[in-house]
């Protein structure tokens, strides 16, 4: 197996700035119970570092902003970025960070993946080194890596300057020889163990993993334990090395925090469309779409606001959903600053071949502007302003149709299941037939009608007690508009129920 171990060293701090535009020299540092956890480059140029007290850090920088740490935004950040790193590989395991007695040297948060599977898929181990970097980048998350056949051992090599470097040059995975060598050259200072432990290491001169790995396995429990003998042994492939798997939720959740709230909805576009961005990355890999954004519109102490971006059929081009966000976000008048912004969407569907075919010169491409227009209208008016129409299984005219909650376009190659009637119908239907007058055995209607066409009977409901048989006919009125007309073949009485456009 093939583990590559993702360590995350400014989450705490990325958690609630990864909004900031690129080139804030604004100083930044996230605070927890008086100590500095992290800062920013812009607060590390006034010597401003991880360990400081808030007053010496204050002395240093007197613009230095503090944040309070948020350890359920950085168990929301990691969770997120378990969802993008489970589009690459299966198998991924996320580990939140451990900081005792709020040290800020202690173990950073990581990802765990196992990436034997997927090398293929990406042709090798460097590009898809490459990629997993370039999209880490994207999203604005510090990170360095470290390889190995073991969770432990990719954990204490991630650590490794000169394994780092090694990787970022490598082309192929290291053999289980290299792996030895690189865990042996490692300070013995580095391995996942608590202060103590390291203190109690260096205290009795074991300054590299060599030297500990030289003494006999029970020296080495009577003194530390057999949880670090079973560490050791996970090291060095020995034993297994299980971690937990990440198992992705069926929907896709992700929160963009403002350490300074915006007050104008414009300002919303430039994270929304790094969510976006983030979102259909995921989607595509996992050939999966949703129908529905759900934005959401933290304003703090003053609630929340949702607002939906529908969309009629599977779409993962960031460009337009983009569009469609911004004709949604120019409707909405901010009640509050927003201190954050949320994406949701829910009830992931997988993506069917049919949903996916856009040939130029077949009948569903010619739909997809029918598509996009439906979409602008829903955004821009909102989706009550919009109505469908489907069919009901009733022959009479105003009870063969009703109004569709959404609207739905579909190809020739997929039928309704009701078959329309392919008779000549008007395009406007009153609300109820009106009556019509008959005198000397001629209709008047706004002058005399001249019947052109005719009859279409329509029986319906002959099986309950008050049947409805009609005949239909077109009937031209005296100013050359075209009605729809017929008699009722019990009370033989003349209605207007249409017109023809």
């Amino acid at each position: 197996m093939l583990w590559l171990c993702i360590q995350l060293p400014k989450l705490p701090l990325e958690a609630l700035t990864r909004a900031h535009r690129a080139g804030d020299s604004t100083p930044l540092a996230v605070a927890q119970s008086s100590l500095i956890i992290e800062a920013n480059q812009a607060a590390n140029s006034h010597n401003v570092e991880p360990g400081l007290s808030i007053a010496t850090a204050c002395a240093y920088c007197a613009d230095l902003q503090l944040l309070e740490r948020d350890a359920e935004r950085e168990e929301q950040l990691l969770q997120q970025l378990a969802q993008w790193a489970y589009s690459f590989t299966p198998v991924v395991s996320p580990r939140s960070a451990e900081r005792e007695h709020n040290q800020p040297d202690n173990h950073f948060a990581c990802l765990y993946l196992e990436i034997s599977g997927c090398l293929k898929a990406h042709h090798g181990l460097r590009p898809l080194l490459q990629q997993l970097g370039k999209e880490l980048r994207k999203m604005r998350i510090s990170h360095f890596m470290g390889l190995g056949h073991s969770p432990s051992a990719a954990h204490l090599l991630s650590q490794l300057p000169e394994h780092r470097q090694w990787l970022a040059e490598t082309k192929h995975a290291p053999t289980p020889q290299q792996w030895r060598q690189w865990i042996s050259f490692a300070p013995s200072k580095l391995l996942d163990c608590n202060h103590k432990a390291i203190a109690k290491l260096y205290a009795s001169g074991i300054k590299r993993v060599s030297q500990l790995l030289a003494i006999p396995l029970s020296e080495v429990g009577s003194r530390f334990g057999r949880n670090f003998i079973s560490y050791l042994a996970q090291l060095n492939g020995t034993r297994p090395d299980p971690v937990p798997s990440f198992e992705p939720p069926a929907e896709f959740h992700n929160e963009l925090f403002f350490p300074s709230p915006l007050d104008n909805s414009e300002q919303l576009l430039f994270p929304a469309g790094r969510l976006i961005r983030e979102l259909c990355r995921q989607l595509q890999r996992r050939q999966l779409y949703s129908q529905q954004l759900c934005w959401v519109l933290d304003y703090g102490s003053r609630g929340q606001q949702q607002l939906n971006v529908e969309v009629s059929r599977p779409l993962l081009d960031p460009q337009r959903l983009i569009a469609l966000t911004k004709l949604q976000f120019e409707r909405v008048e901010l009640k509050e600053p927003v201190q954050a912004l949320t994406l949701k969407c829910q009830q992931l569907q997988p993506i069917e071949n049919q949903n996916l075919r856009e040939d130029f010169f077949d009948e569903g491409s010619k739909l997809n502007e029918s598509y996009q227009l439906i979409d602008k209208l829903k955004a821009r008016l909102g989706h009550q302003a919009l109505s469908g129409v489907t069919l009901k299984e009733s022959y009479l005219p105003e009870q063969a149709w009703q109004n569709a909650d959404s609207l739905t376009l579909q190809s020739k190659a997929r039928s309704h299941h009701l078959t329309p009637v392919r008779a000549p119908r008007p395009n406007w239907l009153l609300p109820r037939p009106d009556r019509i007058q008959q005198r000397d055995h001629k209709l008047f209607y706004d002058g005399e009608l001249h019947l052109l066409q005719g009859p279409e009977r329509i029986d319906g409901y002959w099986w309950q007690h008050r049947r409805h048989a009609r005949d239909y006919y077109i009937a031209r009125g005296s100013h050359g508009s075209l009605y729809w007309v017929f008699q009722d073949l019990t009370s033989e009485n003349w209605f207007l129920h249409g017109v023809y456009s």
